[in-house]
């Protein structure tokens, strides 16, 4: 063995792409991919912590519950009510990794952001976050931390806009089930459509009936369900079964739509509570329809049946409160995150308009790192152009840039980080800058070179042995590093600001 190992040729070229490795000295001998290592104490340190914090959490938020004032709207309808509470008050201690900004000074690239979360105090309206990444963010990873975090906080409840199909359905938040006849066109992956689309907020649309042609033109009516409901990982603090609106974002062409919501409400004995309505007709496609149920409760299903004709399209259900924040996690697996400009402006603008979206959160980047090239001129480009493109469309709009994380690959007998994620993240930097967005180095704070494998390998480990993915408690880790770093930027502008809010 030892003769073979000193004239291992190390690899044997068997063709098509492939090789046979032979073992060499150089895989028993000290490599960079031994030498990459973290000290992952801290953030080990902060997982536990984060366990900790629940209980904390639990009686915070039956304090907040206590603290409620409820106002009673001039015109509301259906018993709605709007809610306000003062902003929880919460030290921040020293991020080290906080939100960057562009050189020109532009700190001010969150400022609507901010002043929408402190306006929450003084007048009630719910404001929505949506916070768009790849497989990273997948399951409501990541995105869960931080909606629960910013609703203890400022107020809010349930897990926001939901698809109607999804593929990958394992959410720890949320769980559905769909009836076989519907279809998912998305702007992305396997299943993308056409540019120019009427994709809504999630990138996609979805529908059961066909779409509107020649062929279209009889008063056929199609039927379908989705199932909704919770998932047996809730906590006591947790938030993401509790509602005061459901709303369904649509478009019927055609005719009206009829959809009849039954609600399985947790912890109760009565009957389920059943609604059924006539969704309005839009003249046109193109034009969102926003339906809203009011009901307050937890619930622990939630079942929707609809009859519609040709044409009919779907564009979310949303979970949402009164006021507060909603955060929408949106998952693109497979994207690298520059699609977004193949969807009709007009349409995204009816969506960010109608939900009232404040802050868009864009993580993407472990699809570009498996292949790498010596330059990404033309990646930086790229998300320039999306981030250009949501700027068109509302110049007030906050967007956050989080850089790829951290990756790493077989080198010999261990993993080592790909060299090419510096350049990456720099990519994604730039173009943030260049268009007057904020930006947070999620490689950097991770621990840099080595973070992935360090994450593995630690106990208990923070990260999967894809060495790619963080597991649920490395996404709650980054999850409070995010919110942390929101939370300081947003210190700064309130210490900025003094004087504009009571």
């Amino acid at each position: 063995m030892a003769v073979i190992m000193v004239m291992s040729p190390k690899e044997i070229p068997l063709g098509n792409d492939l090789a046979l490795k032979v073992m060499s000295v150089e895989d028993f001998s000290p490599s960079e991919a031994d030498t990459q290592q973290v000290d992952m104490t801290a953030f080990l340190q902060k997982q536990a912590q984060l366990d900790s914090l629940a209980k904390v959490r639990e009686a915070q938020l039956a304090a907040q519950e206590d603290s409620i004032n409820r106002l009673k709207l001039a015109g509301a309808t259906d018993g709605k009510e709007m809610t306000t509470r003062k902003e929880r008050a919460e030290a921040i201690g020293d991020v080290k990794y906080t939100i960057q900004y562009p050189d020109s000074g532009a700190y001010y690239a969150l400022d609507n952001f901010f002043a929408s979360l402190q306006s929450l105090s003084e007048k009630p309206n719910l404001i929505r976050v949506v916070h768009y990444g790849d497989s990273q963010v997948e399951g409501d990873r990541i995105t869960d931390y931080l909606r629960n975090r910013m609703q203890s906080r400022f107020g809010g409840c349930g897990v926001g806009i939901v698809p109607l199909l999804e593929k990958q359905a394992f959410r720890n938040t949320i769980s559905s089930d769909e009836a076989g006849n519907w279809q998912k066109i998305a702007v992305y992956g396997d299943n993308k459509g056409k540019p120019n689309q009427f994709y809504g907020l999630l990138a996609s649309m979805y529908r059961f009936a066909p779409a509107l042609n020649k062929d279209s033109l009889s008063d056929k009516v199609y039927k379908s369900w989705i199932k909704y409901k919770e998932t047996g990982y809730l906590s006591k603090t947790d938030l993401n079964n509790k509602i005061e609106n459901i709303k369904i974002l649509y478009n019927s062409p055609k005719d009206e739509l009829t959809t009849t919501i039954t609600i399985d409400r947790a912890g109760k004995s009565e009957n389920d509570t059943t609604f059924k309505y006539k969704l309005p007709q839009q003249d046109q496609r193109g034009v969102l329809g926003l339906f809203e149920q009011v009901i307050e409760t937890r619930f622990k299903k939630v079942n929707m049946s609809f009859e519609a004709e040709a044409g009919t399209e779907f564009y979310g259900v949303a979970f949402d409160c009164h006021t507060g924040v909603a955060v929408d996690n949106v998952a693109l697996r497979g994207s690298a995150g520059v699609e977004f400009t193949k969807m009709n402006k007009d349409f995204v603008r009816q969506h960010l308009k109608k939900m009232n979206v404040k802050l868009l959160i864009l993580q993407f980047g472990v699809n570009v790192v498996p292949s790498p090239v010596s330059n990404y001129d033309f990646y930086e480009k790229l998300v320039m152009k999306q981030l250009r493109f949501f700027k068109s469309i509302d110049p007030d709009l906050a967007i956050l840039v989080v850089g790829v994380s951290d990756m790493a690959h077989k080198s010999g007998t261990g993993y080592v980080s790909y060299s090419n994620i510096p350049k990456i993240r720099n990519a994604q930097r730039n173009a943030a800058f260049a268009t007057g967005c904020a930006f947070w180095d999620l490689y950097e704070a991770m621990g840099g070179a080595g973070a992935m494998k360090s994450w593995v390998s630690s106990r208990p480990p923070l990260a999967g042995k894809d060495y790619t993915h963080f597991n649920s408690r490395g996404a709650t880790v980054v999850g409070e590093m995010l919110y942390e770093a929101l939370m300081k930027s947003y210190e700064e502008y309130k210490e900025r600001n003094k004087g504009i809010f009571p």
